[in-house]
């Protein structure tokens, strides 16, 4: 059945996404004209909206057992508690659903007067949607994603499809049914005027077994005006620490609600792929609704709770670094990409400031992707090579290799430190005081990190040459033109983790105390734990200004995966609480290592974080540990 089920529905996508356009159609004569106004038409069954789907109502909805887990654990209070979700606008898998006035502008080339774009603005928005439509390239897997993601359009005959990815973690339901950061939006536009069909499919690996398709319908609207939104968010939890509402697993006492008071059998209410054919209507007339409200105590076991199971079994694979990129971040610092753990660099007229080493094969690439780096910032009129002069030219004025003036390491994790020795040997590794290499700050890193690479008879290239002790270190000057502050997250990952601010550009480097894919890899050990872990990540977001909405501002290098920023980062805090909340109890009941693994008590975050080998068994472990031995200390 889930097969045919799939297959129907990759189909009718198919069939949307390849509607024949006519020979020689080109966009910019697209008989469409999207532009104007538009306000949503609301459908009496409609439960989305007004005032929104009660807890546990799942139906039409093809989720995996991860996504009813994080649904049945979900509390609403959250968004009021959460200042980085309380401004939270919805992403494109839901925004059709909002209510939302809407307007669609045309930005057109100035030289050419072609479309090359539609910006279209809700009344609660971030900002402007763009999307493209000229053909340009999606952006690296690891740039920034956002509430709107990236979107590229094409006319297929008279029907626009937008394809959306780059969009951060959201939702489909407003009563806790998640979206991951790994989903794709299409989107089918069909003017009949005075309507605008929008029927939007939303196709996500980590929580929905087949792409969820639906529709709105929107109706000219010639007067109406977009009003301002100007969310302020507000602090609720003042003068304590911050938490996380939620329920534990089993004790959501409002998963009945929805299935008692439409007397529907809850099997159905519960949703799933299986639940949104033709096919399962008379199993359905054969089940009885609940006879009262109670609490569900769900059992969870579809192929979505074997995710960590199945990465954790697998072996480890050799790391590959043949796709090393460098991306722009924000003013001079730039993220280096692909070698291991990430690497920040700034570069100006001072020469370049690394963050992190990457790993010792990729050492290479990362000085190549260096060398682009400062290639980019410089000087292009140069003359062709091939004319009679260019050679002679550029034999004169050869732009010398980069000078790479210091390291910094936010940890021990060969990952981040492993390219330590390999720099340092590069010509390109000058320091600032090169005629006195001891008047130089050479590679720097927490004393606790040097402590731990003396102890571990690292090679001497490796380890860190300088050491700070202080809980906050300012570089003793400005390094192109901007200070350099380097913060120690005590006991997070371990007792020696560092983030690096750039404070001009307003760029974090923040290492693996914050991974943007992955869970952290806490090591009890070396001084690690789950609370040292939340206290790091709290710490970071209120460094943080946002832009708006709760997206810009300040920009966060992580530790492994795509620049992020401070609603990232809160997302990312807010899971470690739940997760540190849940193992807790399970302590409290006596339960053992082995019973916690069993229990599972990341389930619902595994298809996000849970895909490496290895990392989801190690990081319960941490938790539990760091946990039980605080309590017998």
């Amino acid at each position: 059945m889930d097969t045919v089920n799939r297959a129907r529905t990759a189909a009718f996508v198919m069939l949307l996404a390849t509607l024949a356009a006519p020979p020689g159609f080109a966009q910019e004569n697209s008989p469409l004209d999207l532009t104007g106004t538009w306000r949503w038409i609301p459908h009496e069954d409609e439960r989305d909206r007004n005032p929104g789907a009660y807890p546990g109502d799942y139906r039409g909805l093809p989720l995996n057992d991860a996504a009813r887990m994080r649904a049945d654990t979900f509390d609403e209070e959250v968004n009021a508690t959460s200042s980085l979700l309380q401004c939270r606008p919805r992403s494109p898998g839901y925004q059709p659903k909002g209510l939302d006035p809407m307007r669609i502008d045309k930005v057109v080339d100035p030289v050419s007067r072609q479309l090359v774009a539609y910006r279209v603005s809700y009344e609660k928005t971030p900002g402007d949607r763009v999307i493209w439509l000229d053909d340009r390239q999606r952006p690296s897997q690891y740039a920034l994603h956002s509430w709107d993601g990236f979107s590229t359009g094409k006319f297929q005959g008279d029907t626009l499809q937008i394809t959306t990815t780059h969009l951060k973690e959201s939702f489909v339901r407003r009563n806790g049914v998640a979206t991951s950061f790994r989903a794709t939006v299409i989107e089918h536009v069909s003017l009949e005027e005075p309507y605008l069909e929008w029927t939007f499919t939303v196709i996500d690996p980590d929580y929905l077994t087949e792409p969820l398709v639906r529709s709105a319908t929107y109706m000219r609207a010639p007067t109406l005006q977009l009003p301002p939104y100007p969310c302020q968010p507000e602090e609720f939890q003042q003068g304590e620490k911050y938490r996380v509402p939620h329920y534990p697993p089993g004790e959501n006492p409002y998963l009945t609600e929805s299935a008692f008071k439409y007397k529907a059998p809850l099997e159905g209410m519960r949703g799933g792929g299986e639940t949104l054919y033709p096919e399962w209507r008379p199993r359905g007339m054969t089940l009885a609704p609940p006879a009262t409200q109670s609490k569900l105590k769900p059992v969870y076991s579809d192929a979505s709770t074997r995710i960590a199971e199945r990465a954790d079994a697998e072996r480890p694979r050799p790391p590959v670094y043949d796709t090393v990129e460098a991306l722009h971040v924000a003013g001079n610092v730039y993220l280096i990409a692909g070698a291991g753990g990430n690497i920040a660099v700034s570069a100006g007229g001072d020469g370049v400031i690394m963050v992190d080493s990457g790993a010792a094969a990729a050492s290479d690439r990362v000085l190549a992707a260096v060398r682009q780096v400062v290639q980019a910032l410089r000087p292009a009129e140069m003359p062709d090579s091939a004319s009679p002069f260019g050679s002679a030219w550029q034999a004169a004025h050869a732009f010398p290799d980069p000078m790479i003036r210091m390291i910094i390491n936010t940890s021990s994790n060969p990952d981040h430190v492993g390219g330590n020795a390999n720099i340092r040997m590069s010509p390109m590794f000058r320091l600032l005081g090169y005629r006195d290499p001891s008047l130089s700050l050479q590679v720097l890193a927490h004393q606790a990190v040097q402590r731990r690479m003396v102890e571990s008879k690292a090679a001497d290239l490796l380890v860190p040459t300088d050491t700070y002790a202080s809980e906050k270190y300012t570089l003793y000057r400005f390094l192109n033109n901007q200070a350099v502050q380097i913060f120690h997250m005590s006991n997070a990952v371990t007792d020696g983790d560092s983030a690096v601010w750039f404070r001009r550009s307003d760029v974090i480097a923040a290492g693996d105390v914050y991974n943007s894919d992955i869970y952290p890899p806490i090591d009890v050990d070396r001084g690690g734990s789950i609370d040292g872990e939340i206290e790091a990540l709290n710490r970071l977001a209120e460094m943080c200004v946002t832009e708006f909405m709760a997206q810009g501002g300040t920009m966060i290098i992580p530790g492994h995966g795509w620049m992020s920023d401070a609603a990232d980062v809160g997302y990312y805090r807010d899971m470690m609480i739940i997760i540190r909340d849940r193992v807790q109890a399970m302590i409290v009941q006596g339960m053992t290592l082995a019973q916690v693994k069993a229990a599972k008590p990341t389930l619902d975050f595994d298809p996000e974080y849970g895909r490496e080998p290895g990392v989801t068994a190690r990081f319960v472990e941490a938790v539990y540990r760091s946990l039980k031995e605080k309590k017998t200390r």
